[in-house]
């Protein structure tokens, strides 16, 4: 199974990369792409509502979207299921198609890409990072909305790097080993290379 994952956003439908028609979660089509050949869907096709919300698919109402997360136990009450919405970063302006692919397996570029390792791979490119540029890894996360929120749309609108433990839908969807975790940095970061360096 494939540890590197790129997404990439596309206005236009992409060309010689096969349609996956089908509907689902964001975090089952990065598991999809750990196994399969590239793909790309139509954003449409993700019907998780939360990711729908964090992708920026739909204009989503929070009240609603908070009693939906007090039903998946992520909010004790629609109050704080409210504090967390309302303090997301989410994709304001999404482009039409989203494609998913091994990186750097196929020769596209990424806007986003997704690392799976354990504790131990993620430590040591996190150091790498720093003693290379100086700089922090400041990451955001919950355990809630990790693959469309804090793996995919922060870093994506952000420009930043995040460290993500995942979630209950996405963990078992990505595959992840109980060990596992995610790292995900934008195409432009130095934490790139620095994932190529070593993989």
């Amino acid at each position: 199974m494939r540890d590197i994952v790129g997404i990439s956003f596309k206005e236009y439908k992409p060309v010689r990369i096969p349609l996956l028609d089908s509907k689902d979660k964001h975090c089952h089509f990065i598991g999809e792409a750990r196994t399969r050949e590239a793909f790309y869907i139509p954003k449409e096709n993700i019907n998780c509502p939360l990711a729908r919300f964090y992708l920026g698919i739909e204009k989503s109402d929070l009240k609603e979207l908070s009693s939906i997360l007090v039903t998946w136990n992520d909010a004790v009450s629609r109050e704080v299921g409210m504090n967390y919405l309302k303090t997301a970063i989410i994709i304001e302006h999404p482009k039409n198609y989203i494609v998913y692919f091994s990186y750097p397996e196929y020769d596209l570029k990424p806007d986003i890409i997704v690392k799976v390792g354990d504790s131990e791979e993620t430590q040591i490119l996190l150091q790498r990072f720093s003693s290379l540029t100086g700089k922090r890894v400041n990451a955001s996360l919950s355990g809630i909305g990790a693959a469309c929120g804090e793996y995919t749309a922060y870093p994506y609108v952000t420009g930043k790097i995040n460290v993500s433990v995942g979630c209950y839908g996405s963990r078992p969807r990505v595959n992840l080993k109980e060990e596992e975790l995610f790292l995900a940095c934008p195409y432009n970061s130095e934490m790139r290379q620095i994932i190529l360096e070593r993989f």
